[in-house]
Order: structure tokens, then sequence, then C-alpha cells
């Protein structure tokens, strides 16, 4: 039986026969409601009382009195000008009988509109009849159902249908304008050119990238915006070729600096640290590298609510469709207390109308461990390296005999062909692959969205990975034309696998020397450093993973009360369950001095449970009177968060293959189960008043107060404000160059600040103390003392920029100076030991960032004929900090970074002076190795030599952060085919060469090194030489020796796509397919040589993506 497919419902399919009786149906309904209608408006009683009035004004108001619309030839009627119409209580036929009685003229009504023609045949008629036809689609090509087409000036219309097509009747020889109207899409006009079949491209309101800046709060034009911000929509977003949100977006705005972790380096569940114009803050962590701890961290948006690094991190970034980063105080100033450290506004792809579209986006991406950074000995190089380091020499004879036969048995495994490469045994080339699946479809008053997705993230450590699995449900109801409600339902699981080899410095360690296996094919337990062999306790039974699960539901309504009045409210509501699993097998060698069964192998286990609660309201008046523009928007938010969760320690596992809670003996000795519990409030009441005149003179104000439970009851509110002016220059009379040059000026000031910090820190809390009892009860003891007096840590910025753009548009230039003073610095302040405590919180600390950022794009190539784009950008960026004012605890960690044993370590720890930048390099100045002894030579304040080292004797020898850096990418589209590169750079900075302080000096000689510690270090006297003598295996002191420029140009990524036309496509049953390759990290040219991804390696990743719409 031949059957149809349904063209609403693809794949469901209905009898023929069936469809055609539907479709009769159809229109035997249609035709009933037409003459329904008709009969309607002709039984609508008129009555008309006018003297010496032209046709004109009768039709007006007859069409005042009933809900017609005429449509008639002038010409036809010059005749009919003085008319004095009589008449009541008259239906609409009976009238225009009258009006037209002794003319030439007649009239039809066809649904609401009368169409007045002269006096002729049927077949006559319907030649002064015409027909226009076409289909309305979207700026992709896909067809829109419901669309309202109407004749301008009239209520002649009809509504697309499901395939987007439209028919509509209209007197010949009249000049006809179409007006398109859908929810969600701009209003488009259109002439019809006689005899043409018409394609009508509507475009949504939420596309206009170009012409609208999202904050989150209100949508405001670019034209009108006195801060400063970089917008970034999806398609550039994907040029990109990044793993994560927040790796892609270093690559737009010069003032986001990716923190570069040295240590952890490719690790998939290590978040990238990010900051936006430098640090507001003092950055005390002992781990600086992870978003998660980060207190001068920017402040995240996701669909109007505030979510955490993590999430961004994880997020699909096919759903983004937008991303806003706001810079200064005028952007950022409706944040208040949060916006201190800047805020990035995302927003997610809405569905669109039309029927069900399917879009399908794979990715396939191989992982390579990047160790170009490493370089070292062999097997015989470090056989060498120890004899000259005296590892086999002792003054007591018997040792020397031991000494020497050790020696000799490792130097005939060298002449063996031993030489094992420990590097590769943790590594892995790891293949992953991401799968976005998205259905949407609708009609202009509802709409549906489901995302699916899946992704595995796996690192290049064996068994390391992040692996995602997700849903978002979205569903947008348009009631009428002015009300709207749209909800989001998000469930998202992610699952962090850490590596079970443990961190990368242990292979780098290992002596090549040394055998993996012994002569049975087993494990060598016991290496000959004395070390156990990491890959035995990798292999056992283990496990160390992070799991959270998230349900979030935003629900959001916008009522368009009147076209100049706004109302919008966002609600969400998020529950997330995080998990934490470390079990250790009793097998482990590190139970090997263990005899008790019971105390072997440990399970650590923590869990908690997240509540998060954000709501907002705001109401937006929006006015253009003449030359005077004004947006008026005022609002409020409440945001509740409240964490709680249990730790503890079981241990005593007999069966290491029971990796499971309950199996444990007992809890650890001298331990308990461990409980957190977090709760803090937030509420703010804003406004904003942006006002315009000519669209050349801006001034935009914002006000926000905030209260927060994280400050004493003294200072519970503060408030925050932001003052911006523009001029478009580009719009005075005076201007007369080409249209395509502009010149926008803008300026701005205003007070913020952040909250990264503990909820507790005003309150002085508690803890009960079982080893105080007396008579059944118990004693507490204090575990914190608070601050009732607590102020809000604010920062006031000062911002002036240039947008110009100038050679026809060839050459785009955006610039920005900046001061930002923060105050009320939050900081821990010493105290004395008697009072229970170490430190407290108090507002101690003041410190400015001063900045500039440019960022200058050529459009060499921009040939629509040839369909070929060509333009390359270079970003620049500076930014140097001071400190103003310090606490007493900051001289703490002073003293601490001038201990010897600081001294003396890998990692330059900051110390904190007034009037220096708080990432200065301090440091005592080397006069190198002395070729008669090599020894280092140190140099005094008083530039006096010595081979005595005095921390006192430290001095300023640059500054850790760049004096620049930035971006230089280049994009070429050519008929489909689009290549982008991107390049990073920086220049200036000071790093300490943590390498040549661990792995060429205070070398460990019986674990492997750099193969620097055998070739340039000194020997013998008369050697000049970089490096200490060579048996010298104390760890360096920190000086200018090792502290070298950190200057770097690096391909941080490279990707070319290609989009087949739509003809092909369209053949193929697809309304789109693109293929992407790209590659991250592919070279890297740096000053500095120095072991990279100490922890965990670094990686280079080619991919190749496929996008298909159907």
């Amino acid at each position: 039986m031949k059957k149809t497919k349904n063209r609403k419902f693809p794949g469901v399919f209905l009898p023929g026969r069936m469809v055609r009786t539907m479709k009769l149906m159809t229109l035997l309904l249609v035709l009933q409601t037409f003459q329904v209608t008709a009969k309607g408006y002709s039984q609508e009683n008129i009555t008309l009382k006018m003297k010496n009035v032209t046709f004109a004004e009768v039709v007006k108001e007859i069409e005042r009195q009933s809900k017609v619309t005429f449509l008639y030839n002038h010409d036809y009627v010059r005749e009919l000008d003085r008319l004095n119409p009589d008449y009541s209580n008259l239906n609409l036929q009976e009238v225009l009988d009258h009006i037209l009685t002794g003319t030439n003229l007649e009239y039809k009504l066809i649904d609401n509109t009368v169409v007045i023609t002269a006096k002729q045949g049927q077949d006559q008629f319907e030649q002064e009849i015409q027909t226009i036809k076409g289909k309305v689609v979207d700026v992709q090509g896909h067809t829109l159902p419901g669309v309202t087409v109407v004749i301008k000036g009239t209520n002649l219309g009809v509504a697309t249908d499901m395939d987007g097509r439209f028919s509509i009747q209209v007197p010949r020889g009249k000049a006809v304008v179409l007006v398109c109207t859908f929810v969600g899409m701009r209003k488009k006009e259109v002439n019809y050119v006689e005899g043409k079949e018409l394609t009508i491209v509507m475009e949504e309101e939420a596309a206009e990238m170009d012409e609208v800046i999202v904050t989150g709060y209100f949508q405001k034009s670019k034209e009108s915006f006195t801060g400063s911000e970089v917008t970034i929509n999806t398609e550039e977003l994907k040029k990109v070729g990044a793993l994560n949100m927040i790796q892609a977006l270093n690559a737009f705005d010069p003032s986001i600096r990716l923190n570069e972790s040295l240590t952890q380096g490719s690790n998939p569940n290590v978040i990238p640290d990010i900051t936006i114009r430098g640090e507001n803050g003092f950055d005390l962590r002992a781990n600086a590298d992870d978003a998660t701890t980060n207190p001068n961290a920017p402040l995240y948006i996701l669909d109007g609510v505030e979510v955490s690094a993590e999430r961004i991190y994880d997020m699909d970034l096919n759903r983004v469709e937008s991303t806003t980063i706001l810079k200064d105080a005028s952007a950022t100033a409706l944040y208040g207390s949060r916006g201190a450290n800047g805020v990035i506004v995302i927003t997610t792809i809405r569905p669109k109308a039309g029927q069900i579209r399917i879009n399908l986006n794979a990715n396939y991406n191989v992982s390579i461990p990047d160790l170009r950074d490493y370089n070292l000995m062999n097997a015989a190089e470090k056989l060498e390296y120890e004899r000259r380091a005296g590892v086999y020499t002792d003054p007591v004879y018997s040792e020397q005999v031991r000494l020497e036969e050790l020696y000799n048995s490792r130097l005939e495994e060298v002449k063996r062909g031993v030489d094992t490469y420990w590097l590769s045994q943790p590594l892995t080339t790891s293949l992953n692959q991401r799968y976005s699946l998205n259905f949407e479809g609708g009609d202009q008053y509802f709409r549906y969205g489901v995302d699916l997705r899946y992704d595995t993230d796996k690192g290049v450590m064996k068994k390391s990975g992040r692996d995602r699995l997700g849903i978002n449900l979205t569903f947008n109801y348009n009631i009428g034309s002015s009300f709207f409600i749209r909800n989001d339902l998000s469930v998202d699981n992610v699952k962090a696998k850490n590596s079970p080899y443990n961190e990368f410095s242990l292979y780098a360690n290992q002596n090549p020397y040394d055998r993996i296996y012994d002569e049975n094919g087993e494990f060598v337990e016991k290496l000959s450093s004395g070390d156990w062999n990491p890959l035995v306790s990798a292999n056992l039974p283990k496990r160390n993973t992070s799991t959270y699960t998230s349900v979030q539901d935003n629900f959001n309504i916008d009522w368009r009360i009147i076209p100049a009045l706004r109302l919008q409210g966002r609600f969400s509501y998020t529950r997330q369950f995080d998990r934490r699993d470390l079990f250790k097998s009793p097998e482990s060698l590190d139970y090997s001095t263990e005899t008790d069964p019971k105390k072997k192998g440990s399970y650590y286990l923590v869990n908690s449970r997240s509540d998060r609660f954000d709501g907002n309201l705001t109401l937006a008046y929006n006015k253009t009177i003449d030359k005077h523009m004004l947006n008026v928007g005022v609002g409020s938010n409440i945001m509740q968060s409240e964490t709680e969760g249990e730790s503890f320690t079981g241990v005593g596992f007999i069966n290491p293959d029971m990796i499971f809670i309950g199996a444990a003996n007992a809890f650890q000795e001298n331990t308990s189960p461990q409980g957190t519990y977090d709760k803090s409030r937030l509420v703010g009441f804003f406004t904003n008043v942006n006002y315009g005149y000519g669209n050349r003179y801006f001034l935009d104000f914002s006000f926000r107060s905030d209260g927060s439970s994280k400050f004493g009851r003294n200072s519970r509110f503060a408030p925050f404000w932001s003052l911006g002016v523009a001029w478009n220059v580009h719009n005075e009379s005076f201007w007369h160059a080409h249209e395509k040059n502009a010149l926008k000026l803008r300026a701005s000031v205003g007070s913020t600040g952040t909250t990264n910090f503990s909820s507790t820190q005003a309150l002085t809390t508690y803890l009960y103390d079982f080893s105080r009892e007396y008579n059944g009860n118990f004693g507490v003891s204090l575990a914190g003392y608070g601050n009732s007096s607590l102020k809000w840590q604010t920062t006031l910025s000062y911002n002036v920029g240039v947008d110009f753009t100038f050679l026809h548009g060839l050459v785009v230039f955006n610039g920005d100076f900046y001061i930002k003073n923060t105050r009320s610095l939050l900081l821990p302040v010493t105290v004395a030991p008697s009072t229970g405590f170490i430190d407290y919180v108090e507002n101690i600390g003041k410190l400015r960032n001063t900045g500039v950022e440019a960022r200058l794009r050529f459009n060499l190539i921009q040939d629509a004929v040839k369909d070929l784009r060509w333009n390359v950008t270079l970003s620049a960026f500076h930014n140097r900090s001071k400190i103003t004012q310090l606490s007493n605890q900051l001289e703490t960690i002073n003293q601490y970074a001038n201990d010897d044993r600081a001294n003396q370590g890998t990692v330059v720890y900051r110390q904190f002076e007034a009037g220096r930048s708080q990432t200065a390099l301090m440091v005592v100045r080397s006069g190198g190795i002395d070729p008669a002894t090599g020894n280092e030579i140190y140099i005094k304040r008083n530039g006096e030599m010595t081979f005595e080292y005095n921390h006192n004797d430290k001095i300023e020898c640059g500054d850790m952060k760049p004096k620049i850096e930035g971006n230089v990418n280049t994009n070429l589209n050519w008929k489909g085919f689009n290549l982008y590169m991107l390049f990073k750079y920086q220049y200036g900075g000071k790093i300490y060469n943590a390498t040549l302080a661990s792995k060429v000096e205070g070398v460990n000689p019986l674990k492997n090194a750099d193969k620097r510690v055998l070739y340039d270090r000194w020997k013998e006297p008369g050697d000049h030489a970089k490096f200490r003598r060579i048996d010298d295996t104390s760890a360096p002191y920190q000086t200018t020796r090792l502290v070298f420029d950190n200057n770097l140009l690096a391909l941080q990524s490279v990707s070319l796509s290609y989009e087949l036309p739509r003809k092909i496509s369209q053949k193929m049953y697809m309304e789109r397919v693109k293929l992407l390759l790209s590659s991250t990290d592919l070279f890297r040219l740096s000053s500095v040589k120095q072991e990279r991804g100490t922890s965990y390696p670094f990686a280079r990743t080619f991919s190749i993506g496929l996008n298909v719409t159907f």
C-alpha cells in the first residue's frame, strides 16, 4: 500500500487515502471559515452621517467601524470626491451598494479585505488580481512555518504553511510591500516585483551579535555601550579547536591570561586558571594552578545565572551561541560585589522554529604526549655522571670494594644494551570521541530543543580521563506576541579518573640502566636506587575518581507589557551531588613493613551535596523620541548556596579486589568521620540608566546595593556604582569619511567588588572538644575568630578606550587603558599564639593594577563576488601591579620566603613589599661559577663578591609576568573553505628555571636527570662552566644565575574546515555538511629550556570533526 510521509512529523507515515481525506476536509473547513468570516463582516451594522467628503474619507470611517480593509486603485475613485453618505445601521454590503450605485465600479470581499475594481466579467476580474507566491526561510535556509505575511497598510494577510510557503492575492498594478512578522525574528519588509516568486530571509533578534551587547541582565546597543567588552559568536569559538570553553577564551582577548601550569600540563581533571586584567587580590595559594581555588577568577554567567568554573569547563561548546567578556566597571557594575575580576556572560542556542531539525556534531581526536622539553640522560651517560659525582668513591676500603662491584655490574648491564625509557611507561596515545546531538522544531508559539551529549576526554597518562554525559531540554512558549516563557532543564554527569601511575616525575627520576622486568617477566619490585618500582603499584587494583551529577532548572518569563516596557524574570535551582573515592590496595608496597592485615589497604570517601537558588527580576524601559534615546532598567536578585558533606577513611581490606567501603575493617587510627557545612546568601538591588542624544553622545549610570551573609553585621550592605560616557564621532556632521569608517571614544569610572572567600570569615566558630569532659558535659575549642566589622573588598576602576575603523573598513582598532585600585583588601592578620589561633581576616592591604590592551584587525580581502575573505588580527596586553599597603601576615610570609630552605627550593616564593609588584622576582645577584673551585660567587647589595649566601642581599631582577603578551591570528575564507591559525606570544617576563635547580644542580645522583648535569657542570679547575662542580649535590641558592627571560612564540591552534555547497547537501538529503580538521600546540619556541608537565605531561591534539544538519 502506498504511504505518504507526514511533513509535520517526519518518520510518521499515514495511508494515502487518509491523507487525501484529511486534505479535503481541511480545504472545506478553510472555505467554510472564509464564508462565515465574510458573512460576519457583511452583517456588521454601519452608520455614516457625512457631508461633502471624499471616497477615501468614507473608507476610513468604514474601516474604523468594521474589521475590513480596503484595496483599490486611486484612479478608479477620483470621480467619487464629493459624497454625502447618510446611512443608519446598514450592513457592509448595503453601504457599498449605495455608494457604488451609478458608478463603473464593483467590489469583492476576499477574507477581510474589500477589493474595488472596474466593472468587468469574472475572467477580466481575475486578470485584475495577481497572486503573490513565495517562501520564508531563516539565515541558514531553514523554512519557517507560521510566519505572518501581510500587505503593508492593510489587514490582508496569510500565514506560511509547514513548508514555509505562502500565497496571497492583491490587485494588479498596485505597489505592494509585504510585511513578515514572527516571534523571535526581526520584522522584515519586502517590495514585491510583479511576476517574481519571493524568497524572504528573516533574521533572529538574538543573532544581532554586532549590534547588541548581552550583559546578563539587560541587552544594550553596541552603539550606546560605554564599557569595555569583547563578543564572540559560536562559529569563531569553534575555529580555535580548543578542547574546552576556558581554553578557547584566551584566543579572543589579550587581557585574558591563561596561567599555564608547568606541573599539571594537559591533565584533563585540572581546570585551567585564568584572570582578566591582572590580579585584584593577593594569591596566597600554595598550589596556584586550579581555577576552583583562584581568588582572582572571573565571574561566569550562563543564561543569566551564576555558575562555577567547573560547569563552564565541562559544558558542550556546540551549545554556545555567544560569549561576552565584560571588563571595566561600566560593563560589570550591575554585578556589584561579584564583578571586580571581570564577568564572562555565555548564552546558549535557542531552539528554532520549523520542521523538526537534527544537528549532529561528531569529533574524534588523538592526543600525543609532548616530551620535547625533556632531555634526560641515557644509561651510559647516567652511569658516567654517577662516577664523576663520586657515587662510587668511599674512604672506607670495604665500602669502596662494594661500590666498585656495583659500578661494574651496572656497567655490564649498559654494555648488554639495557637502556630503559621510563618516560613511556605511564603514557599512552589517547583516542577520544565527542558527540553532540540536537533536535529542535516548533512554530511561532511553541518551540522545543533536546540536546544530548557524550564525550570521553582520555588523558595521555594511562587510565586517566574525564567522561561527560548530559541532556538538556528546552521549551519556549509564546503566549500571543508579548508574553514568553522558557524553561531549560539540564542533567550532567561528569566522572574524573586520575591515573593510577601517580605523578609523571616518578618515571623521569628512574635510572635507565634499571630493568622493569626480571628474567621471569615479573616486575622488579625494588630498583637500584632503593625506590620501589612505581609500575608495581600502578598495576594493582586501585580507584582514584571524582564524580559529580548536576541537575539544573532555569525558568524564564519575558513580558513585553508595551513596546517600550519589558519585564523579565529568571529563577534557577541547581542540585549537585559530588563524590570522591580513593582506594589503595592492601598489596601496595606502602604496606610492605605492616604485619597486621587489618591495617593494610585504605579507602578515603567523600560525599557532598549542594543546593543553589538564584533568582532575578528586571524591568526595562526603552524609548526613542526624536534625537533622544532613553533606557532605564531596575531589578533585584537573590542567591543562596548551601553545601553539606562528610568524609572518612576506612582501613583493613582483606581482598584487594573488593573495592567497597563496606569491606573496611575500621576507621583509620586516630581519625573519625568528618563533616562540613557551608551556607551563604546574597541579595542585590540595582538600576541602570542609559541616555543618548543624536546617536552621538551617551551617558550610562549604574548603581547596585548588595547584602551578603559573608560579612559582619556592621557592614552587611555595600554600594557599587559606575559612570560611563561615549562619543560616536563618526555621527557628527563634520565627519565626511567613508560610511565604513567609524570612531568611538569611551571613558568610565566605577566601584565593584569580589566575594571569592570563605562564608564564615566574619563568624567566630567553635568545635566540640571530646577530650574535655566534666560531669557528662563536653567543652568546646575556638576554631576561628570572626570579625563582625569586616568590610567589603572593593576595586575602584578607571577606563578610557577608543574604537576606530578606518581605510574604508580595512583596519579596525580597539584600545583601552585602565587603572584598578583594590582597597579594603581581605587578608589574614597574625595574632599572638596565646589567643588559641594563628590569624583572622581583616581589611588590610591595597593593590593597584595599571594596564593597556589593544586589538588591531586587518580586513585584507573582502571580495563577495569571488567569495574570498581574509583577515589578520594582532592583540597585545600589558599589565603591572603594585602593592600600596601590607598586613603583618604578609610580613610573616616574607620571613618564610627568606628562610634558607625556601631559598634553596625550585620555586621562588613571592615576597610582598609596598611599592613592588606582587609578582616581582626577588633573588640574590650572582657572579657566576668560580673557575678555580666550581662554587658560585654571590654579589652583595654593596657590590662586593662573596662565597657566603645572605638573603638580605636579594634584589628585584624582574617580574614573573611578561611586559607584553598577546595573540596573532589569521582567518581565510574561500568558497566554503576556512583556514584559521592562532599564534601566541609573550615577551619581557622573567622565570626561575626549576629544571636547572633540580635536574642540573641539586640533583640526587641516585636518580636520573637532565643531560646538562653531565656536560655543562664544572669538573676541574680552570673550567668555565655555567653550573657548579659536578660532585656538589646540594640544592643551589636562588640567584640571578638561574633566572632567564621568559619569551615565547607558539602556534597554539590550526584549523581547516570545509562546508559543502547547499545544493550538494540537499541532494544528500541534508541541509548542511561541514568537515573540520584541527590541531593544537604544533610548535613552540621558548627562550627557556626547562621541563614542562612534571606531574602530568603536556600533549598535542589532532582532531577531525563533522557537523551535519538534517
